[in-house]
């Protein structure tokens, strides 16, 4: 009976470690939860600095913000949402050491890119501070608001008019000239940030196409730059940090020394391999 108990306690853990291990899975697939993890940081106000919401605008925001935020430490995953007004981003950084960074870069909360400024917020940090965005501000080029009206109080509102200098009695002109206020200063301008121009995705290069009287070599050529071309179109499409891992996969393959029976057809194929440094280098790969 006792050993009857102790399976049945056995197969519940067991069932208990499954669920878990599914949960955990699940997590990890939608990026974690934001809210347990000081490694992540948001990013609002994206769209001012890169306009748009359809999947081709979220890839763009993506590499530029793994090119911005990798000077503070590794980036693990970019979360871009599509279709909405105003898309909160959210960047999981491999430590928290690296999103503290990240946040004490940000002056008040403010982030500058290119000509414009997005918001951050940790919302698991020590610091209460950054726990929440701070507040939006004008942005540049928009006028400044007007400032409110004084408040009157009730006997400077019935108060009667002033009479003209040439009406005023005597016993009046010896109380001393009111002073008018100061106009209030204007705001500081903000220094103008040039504009820096984002260079143009440079192009994949072709992979090879044997004609009709192609040799047997020129068929395998064909073949594995094909396969090549398939697995680089693949490329960034996988997790941020795994891609190098990819890359290096694809350039081993196809190295001369790891292919001694097929040196000619392998020397090739790494070639096209290497024609993709530029386009690599455009996204942070190379």
């Amino acid at each position: 009976m006792a050993s009857r108990g102790l399976g049945r306690k056995g197969a519940a853990a067991q069932a208990a470690a499954r669920a878990a291990a599914v949960v955990a899975k699940a997590s990890i697939a939608r990026g974690g939860d934001a809210n347990r993890s000081d490694c992540l940081i948001e990013v609002a106000d994206v769209e001012q600095v890169l306009p748009g919401s359809d999947e081709a605008w979220a890839a763009k925001v993506k590499v530029m913000l793994q090119q911005v935020f990798r000077r503070y430490g590794p980036v693990l995953d970019v979360r871009v949402p599509t279709g909405e007004a105003n898309p909160i981003v959210g960047i999981r950084f491999a430590n928290a050491k690296a999103a503290e960074a990240a946040m004490v870069a940000a002056s008040q909360g403010f982030l500058a890119i290119h000509d414009a400024e997005v918001r951050l917020c940790q919302p698991l940090s020590r610091e209460v501070i950054w726990r929440t965005f701070p507040s939006a501000r004008r942005r540049r080029g928009e006028p400044p608001t007007e400032p409110k009206k004084k408040k009157l109080r009730p006997n400077e509102r019935f108060a009667p008019p002033r009479l003209p200098a040439e009406m005023v009695d005597e016993t009046t002109a010896s109380a001393p000239p009111t002073v008018p206020a100061p106009a209030p200063a204007p705001p500081p301008k903000e220094p103008e940030v040039p504009l820096q121009h984002i260079p143009p995705d440079p192009p994949r290069p072709a992979p090879f196409e044997a004609g009709p009287a192609a040799s047997e070599e020129d068929l395998k050529v064909e073949a594995g730059e094909a396969k090549v071309a398939k697995e680089m179109a693949g490329l960034l499409e996988q997790p941020f940090s795994k891609q190098k891992k990819a890359l290096k996969a694809i350039r081993l393959q196809w190295h001369p020394d790891k292919n001694p029976d097929d040196a000619a057809v392998a020397t090739r194929v790494f070639q096209f391999v290497q024609a993709h440094d530029a386009w690599l280098a455009h996204h942070g790969l190379a």
